[in-house]
């Protein structure tokens, strides 16, 4: 399922969430700790799908868990767009349609790949919000874990550089309002993914809505995702650190202080 949102007033969390594990990946930025396309048969050409594998597979191995009981969220703005800009290349330079390549372009794909991959029969499904991704993420795994039949949501983060079409399309996007594009290499991509359930003894970090919005501009651009890589750096202090950090746009994450453990990449 797909589910498109422009919203900027979002409920605050009506239940507070625990944060298993997270991770980010980057590639093609330019960074140091950009790492290579992993190889994911059936996807080409693009970094989207590959990405955003490699940041569900490390949290989903790192706590694998019953998958009839797991649900997942992406999101993105725009999706794989260097595929669906592939495809049209293609069909206007009059080359036969490859059905690959419309296959791959949609969201849904990897997710029923991972589906597969790790025996997930829970919900699954894609956002694409002008809003910060941590905002939407949060309140969908909030709102999943209602049901009685879940016990985690894994929620994605993912965004790719582009062309000048696709910063043409952020621009249309925002209008007036002010808000930049992303300044990203065309064949950059950065993800980000974390494995949420209730608060318990397995879950020392804890997401609870902030009193008043910290970051009120969470979003750098239209549905970038460096509200979620700073949630998850906060994840990363906080279980040695103990004590009480806000992450953009409106949360805190609050742990209590003990020896450090095995952190993902």
């Amino acid at each position: 399922m797909t589910t498109t949102s422009t919203s900027t007033d979002k409920a605050a969390l009506r239940s507070p969430l625990g944060i298993l594990t997270a991770t980010t990946a980057t590639h093609g930025t330019g960074g140091d700790g950009d790492i290579a396309l992993p190889r994911l048969p059936g996807f080409v050409e693009s970094a989207f799908s590959p990405l955003a594998y490699e940041v569900a597979a490390r949290c989903l191995t790192e706590y694998p868990g019953d998958g009839s009981r797991t649900a997942v969220a992406l999101a993105s703005l725009m999706g794989d767009t260097t595929t669906a800009d592939l495809a049209s290349r293609r069909v206007v330079s009059g080359k036969v349609h490859n059905p690959l390549l419309f296959m791959q372009a949609t969201a849904n794909s990897v997710l029923g790949h991972m589906s597969r991959e790790f025996g997930i029969t829970g919900q699954m499904f894609s956002l694409s919000t002008l809003d910060d991704p941590v905002t939407e993420l949060l309140a969908m795994a909030d709102l999943l874990l209602e049901d009685p039949e879940l016990d985690r949501v894994l929620v994605i983060g993912i965004e790719l550089g582009g062309s000048e079409r696709l910063a043409a399309a952020y621009r249309e996007l925002v209008g007036d309002g002010g808000r930049s594009v992303p300044d990203l290499p065309e064949s950059a991509a950065l993800a980000a993914a974390v494995l949420l359930g209730r608060p318990g003894a397995d879950t020392p970090v804890t997401v609870t809505a902030a009193e008043t919005s910290p970051h009120a501009d969470g979003a750098r651009h239209p549905g970038g995702v460096q509200g979620l890589f700073d949630l998850v750096a906060a994840h990363r202090r906080l279980p040695a650190e103990g004590g009480r950090l806000p992450v953009a746009p409106a949360f805190v994450l609050t742990a209590d202080p003990h020896p450090p453990t095995n952190a993902l990449p």
